[in-house]
């Protein structure tokens, strides 16, 4: 380059270059220093940018999930602490069971014990219902799973353990029959001539006790030899002992019919220790048979005849799996058939209508009571069964229990393999009344004359509920869901870092203090209503210690209570554990994860501060060197003087 050149002054451009190289290096400088990231945009390190973007949203996550532990284990928290006062209630109640199992008390004593006995069983109830944390109820089973039914009218269903998400066909083959009762008394003005009937009239003297035995628990009915039939069958309704008390037609003898159908339910009388029962005409049904035939006397040992009464008869179920396999859609089934779709998970027995985990664990081969495995991996064999299903491994038919309600007695029929235009009913629709409960017209009995006979159709295929010929087929049949709401704590930053919790099942139902009634209210003797049967459809038989014998028993009830609550705290103490651990975790993961991220995005201060120091004095020199270039040109007027 000339010394004399004007045109292009390059020093100058030069200086200006590097001038403007340094001040972009000092804006830099300037961005990072007040912002204290290295990386403030893509540009600056795009590689680096992307992995901390990454780490952000882990660590961020991470946070949550410390929260979201936190919160799990107040939840927990909350719920182990009830359990804690259901435990003081059940050790409660059993220094009350071990009370009245002494015998220096009196039956006065012990029904006293027994009205506390049954207010703490209503206070495990209230809190079972009444536990929440945020509007959750998390002890009254809706945090396990639950069961919704197409018809609540023929079946309901409580979660008591783990279940498995699956639907069921649940076909009723017998609805059973409930134990009743018929009293011989024949109560007429007896010989003190007073014009009036009571119990006097067959023996009864000043206070005596009516000892009822019903499901293992012996209540004590007081009565007074002044009490007519009517005040008998008021006090036994009051006394909500599972029975249901009504008179026979002429207002002189006693009919008692159990609010439950099965064996399980047969109403005896102990020991009868006044005779009461004796005085009465009452027999218990005989167990095992379905009508039994006892020679009655009256008060005045006059044969009476035989009267017919009925033990309880066993429900018998067949359930169908129609959960699809492929996706969760539920699909209703075949309404025309029994069973509907899917595959037939067998034939089951109870003896009530509630069906349990240990019901269901044991499929009966055929209506004889062959028991077979419920592990099998056959094909559809001579009988009938769809042998495909494992029901061990696939936890089908766990943790619930299945009630088939007891106003559906009058809907069951029997029908050959052979004929299945005609059957002989099992049951009876409530004649002579031919109105349901709302007051319509409905048939009467078809095999009586002058009545039709209302058959419904009758599945073409009986391996559709998995069953041989000459079976009982049921005219009800419905749906059943279930599905699993274990409380679902994400203790993770990604997806499936989960912790399952259940939080357990404590209503009084469940730890068997009581034995629901899952029905509209409404009981027949058999073949007509009673005339003295409350409604009700919220009723509960609960444990007895109004007798020694009874009070024996509820000892080992409530030990079995206390057992399953001591199981729910340890589950719950473990999960509280495992969620502080898992805190103790993330905390450790949220520091070494924010250094790291912070190696990447942030800036060294202390290395910057040094650039933009060497960069402010290359600005300072810089400016000056681009003033003594554009003064450069000025030596050329030199050369013109």
């Amino acid at each position: 380059m000339g010394i004399g050149t004007i045109n292009q002054n390059i020093p100058a451009i030069n200086a200006l270059r590097n001038l403007q190289n340094t001040d972009r290096l000092m804006n830099k400088s300037l961005e990072g220093l007040s912002s204290g990231l290295r990386i403030n945009k893509a540009a600056d390190d795009a590689a680096g940018l992307a992995v901390s973007e990454k780490m952000r949203g882990q660590i961020s996550g991470i946070r949550q999930a410390k929260r979201n532990a936190q919160d799990g284990v107040s939840m927990i928290q909350t719920a182990e602490a009830v359990m804690t006062s259901v435990h003081n209630i059940l050790q409660r109640m059993r220094v009350l069971s071990v009370q009245a199992a002494n015998d220096s008390y009196s039956t006065f004593d012990r029904q006293q014990l027994q009205k506390e006995f049954q207010a703490l069983i209503n206070e495990v109830d209230r809190i079972s219902e009444y536990t929440e944390f945020n509007t959750k109820k998390i002890i009254n089973g809706e945090t396990v799973g639950r069961a919704n039914t197409g018809d609540t009218r023929v079946l309901t269903a409580t979660i008591d353990g783990r279940v498995t998400d699956a639907d069921y066909s649940v076909t009723i083959l017998d609805a059973g029959s409930a134990c009743n009762v018929h009293g011989e008394a024949n109560l007429v003005d007896g010989a003190d001539n007073d014009n009036v009937v009571n119990l006097r009239d067959v023996g009864v003297h000043d206070y005596e006790e009516l000892h009822i035995s019903i499901d293992g628990q012996i209540r004590v009915i007081e009565l007074h030899e002044s009490d007519t039939l009517q005040d008998v069958v008021y006090k036994i309704n009051k006394a909500n002992i599972g029975i249901k008390a009504g008179m026979d037609g002429e207002g002189n003898d006693i009919t008692m019919t159990a609010t439950h159908s099965g064996s399980r339910f047969n109403i005896s009388f102990g020991d009868d220790p006044d005779g009461v029962a004796l005085k009465l005409g009452l027999h218990g049904g005989v167990l095992g048979t379905l009508t039994s035939h006892l020679d009655a006397v009256d008060s005045f040992g006059n044969s009476t005849g035989n009267r017919v009464f009925t033990s309880g008869s066993d429900t018998i179920i067949s359930i169908t799996h129609i959960t699809p396999q492929s996706m969760f859609r539920t699909n209703p089934g075949n309404p025309t058939e029994p069973g509907g779709y899917g595959r037939s998970l067998g034939v089951f027995t109870s003896n009530c209508r509630i069906f349990s985990e240990k019901d269901f664990s044991r499929p009966i081969n055929d209506l004889t009571g062959d028991f077979r495995s419920p592990t099998w991996q056959d094909d559809v064999d001579a009988d009938g069964f769809r042998d495909d299903v494992d029901l061990t491994s696939s936890n089908l038919l766990k943790g619930f229990t299945l009630y088939v309600d007891e106003d559906i007695d009058y809907g069951v029929m029997q029908v050959t393999a052979n004929d299945y235009d005609e059957g002989d009913w099992t049951g009876y629709w409530p004649d002579p009344f031919n109105t349901d409960i709302n007051g319509n017209s409905i048939p009467g009995d078809p095999n009586t004359t002058g009545q039709t006979d209302h058959a419904p159709a009758v599945p073409n295929n009986e391996f559709d509920l998995g069953l041989a010929g000459n079976n009982t087929i049921s005219l009800t049949t419905t749906r059943l869901s279930v599905r699993d709401t274990r409380q679902i704590f994400h203790t993770g930053p990604s997806e499936g870092h989960t912790l399952t919790v259940e939080f357990g099942n404590l209503s009084s139902a469940a730890l068997g203090l009581t034995v629901p009634m899952k029905a509209n209210g409404n009981l027949y003797d058999g073949e007509t209503r009673l005339r003295d049967g409350a409604m009700s459809q919220d009723y509960k038989i609960y444990c007895s210690i109004e007798t020694q014998e009874s009070a024996e028993h509820c000892i080992g009830i409530v030990d079995e209570a206390l057992n399953k609550v001591s199981h729910w705290r340890a589950s719950l103490g473990a999960y509280q554990n495992a969620l502080g651990k898992t805190i103790e975790y993330l905390e450790i993961a949220d520091e070494n994860l924010s250094a790291s991220e912070s190696r990447i995005r942030d800036i060294d201060m202390a290395e910057e501060m040094s650039n933009f120091t060497r960069h402010q004095i290359l600005i300072q020199s810089g400016t000056a060197m681009l003033a003594q270039a554009n003064a450069k040109p000025q030596g050329i007027l030199q050369l013109l003087q």
